[in-house]
Order: C-alpha cells, then sequence, then structure tokens
C-alpha cells in the first residue's frame, strides 16, 4: 500500500531530499511513503514533458533508484512508484544491489497489464542526479527483449548509448519500439559487436531454444533466439571459427548449442546440447544467418536443422 505522509526527520534522508529537490528545480509534486517497504519515500518531480522519480531509503546500499517517465498530464504516473518500490525490495531481501550497467528481466510488461514492449530494464547512472557522497542514484531504462539480449552480448553501456542518441534524458517510453527495428541503430550495434565482441568464448541467451517441426523424411530441428543475441552471434561466429577444432558455445536457460569447425557438415543433439559440426567454407553462410534481422534460414548443408531469428 502507498500512502502519503510528511517523510520525518531523518538526517541523512533530509539532506539527500535537499539535494534532489535542488537538482529538480524546486520541491516534488509528490512524495510517497509506502509502508513496510524496502524504501522510505519516492518523490515525484514533475519536470516541462517529464516524471522524474526518486527513492530516499537505499542509501545504505550505496544507491538510490530513478525512473523517468513522459508527463502528457498531471495525472501521477504510481505504476512507477509500484515499479521502484519492487525493485528495492528485490535489491534488500536479495543482498544482490543495483550498480551502473546492471540489467532486469522483467518477465512481462514493465507496467502491469500495459500493451507493450518493455519487459525489461538496464540501470545507469542518473545524468542529473550523478552522486551524493558516497551514494548513486541509479536510472532504471526500460528495454524491449531484444535489447536485454544485446545487452548481455554486447555491453549494457554500449546498448544504452544507442537509445541516449534517441533520446538524451534516458525516458522510459512505453510506446517505443526497439533500436534494433531502426536500420540505422542496427547497423551501429553490429559494427559495435564486431569491433568490441571479441572477448567473447561463449554467449549467453536467455530466449535460445528449439523444437521439431513437420513429419518422416521432412522433419526438422528449429533452433530458435532473439534478435538482439543474433546481432551479436554473425560476428561472433566469424571471428572464433577461424580453424579446425575451434568452438563457439550459445547457453540459454534450458539448454547450449555448440558450434565446432570440422572437416564436414552435420550435427547432433544430445539432451540438452546441440552440437553443430561446419566446414570452414560454411561459416559465412551460417554467421550471415545472425545480423539482427528476424527471420528463418539455414546452412545449405546441414539438412534438417533450421534457424529462426524471432522479434
Amino acid at each position: 500500500m502507498i500512502s502519503r505522509r510528511d517523510p520525518g526527520g531523518d538526517p541523512g534522508r533530509a539532506a539527500a531530499a535537499a539535494y534532489a529537490d535542488r537538482i529538480a528545480g524546486g520541491p516534488p509534486r509528490e512524495v510517497f511513503s509506502p509502508r513496510r517497504s524496502a524504501v522510505d519515500q519516492i518523490r515525484v518531480y514533475a519536470l516541462e514533458g517529464a516524471w522524474h522519480l526518486v527513492t530516499l531509503g537505499l542509501a545504505d546500499q550505496g544507491f538510490e533508484l530513478t525512473l523517468r517517465l513522459p508527463r502528457g498530464d498531471d495525472e501521477l504516473p504510481t505504476w512507477g512508484v509500484d515499479l521502484l518500490i519492487s525493485l528495492a525490495s528485490y535489491a534488500r531481501r536479495s543482498g544482490h544491489g543495483f550498480a551502473d550497467g546492471h540489467q532486469i528481466d522483467l518477465r512481462g510488461p514493465i507496467k502491469l497489464g500495459a500493451e507493450t514492449a518493455i519487459t525489461a530494464a538496464a540501470v545507469t547512472g542518473d545524468p542529473a542526479l550523478g552522486t551524493l557522497g558516497e551514494v548513486e542514484f541509479l536510472q532504471v531504462v526500460g528495454l524491449t527483449a531484444d535489447e536485454l539480449e544485446l545487452c548481455r552480448s554486447w555491453r549494457t553501456l554500449a546498448v544504452l548509448g544507442l537509445l541516449r542518441g534517441r533520446d538524451p534524458s534516458l525516458t522510459t517510453v512505453l510506446e517505443r519500439s526497439s533500436l534494433l527495428d531502426d536500420p540505422a541503430l542496427r547497423e551501429a550495434a553490429q559494427a559495435g559487436v564486431t569491433a568490441e565482441g571479441s572477448a567473447l568464448d561463449e554467449l549467453g541467451v536467455a530466449t535460445l531454444g528449439w523444437h521439431w517441426r513437420g513429419r518422416g523424411k521432412r522433419r526438422v530441428l528449429v533452433v530458435t533466439l532473439g534478435a538482439g543475441a543474433a546481432t551479436a552471434l554473425g560476428p561472433a561466429l566469424r571471428r572464433k571459427l577461424t580453424h579446425d577444432g575451434a568452438v563457439f558455445d550459445v547457453v540459454g536457460d534450458a539448454g547450449e548449442v555448440r558450434f565446432e569447425v570440422g572437416p564436414e557438415e552435420g550435427w547432433r543433439l544430445d539432451g540438452g546440447l546441440l552440437v553443430v559440426d561446419v566446414a570452414p567454407g560454411s561459416v559465412e553462410e551460417l554467421a550471415g544467418l545472425f545480423d539482427g534481422r528476424v527471420g528463418t534460414g539455414g546452412v545449405r548443408r546441414l539438412v534438417g536443422l533450421r534457424f529462426t531469428v524471432t522479434a
């Protein structure tokens, strides 16, 4: 339950509140003080065109959380308040605090019940509030599922950098589409992965899975993964699969795909491990399937195996 009441007299909290008020240019429109919560307050500032939500009460963890939302009218964004309460509760209950570059898989819409592609988030330094003493103000930034995959396979701060090119304040907009839907940003992501992702020895892909399709001689195994992961996978395969015996692993929550360079093409499924043997001359054909674009394809000599990249 959320209540609105006088925040009280904690000197440290009062100093942080005064600091946030000063940076915001005035007092908050509303102060929420949730009962039996991980935070003492959530201060909601009405800025020009945006709401700026700021927690107080996590300083002992070394951070406070913030969130920017579009402001079209004066209706308070209570769902954003609930989100920050949930994230603060997770941090305090689990003992795993947040830091610049962390990602969060929300496993559903960031606003419960909303029709939105924003189902994940990242945290980064709040550009306005920065730090106060040893406490860092971390902004929660909504992400789509494929942007989350791109963060995991590349770098979170690099992905946020692309989003910042669209919106320097990193406002969480429920209606926005993925950055990978923009050809120019998708190309920039691919270039970044190609230039910076060489340290990848394996790729963690939460969306990795496979299923059988068809019957008899037409039966094929279809491997699926998200577009964000695919953006990183193509360049990684080109870098790593350069000689006989080279291996690159794609690791999912429920299984693993291992690409190995060998003299002949083939594949075998052993429980939760799918091993794909690819000849040196077919590496480019394989890598070309994974450039971030949605679709289904295969390597000509890998009979009975297909790959699908999903949005």
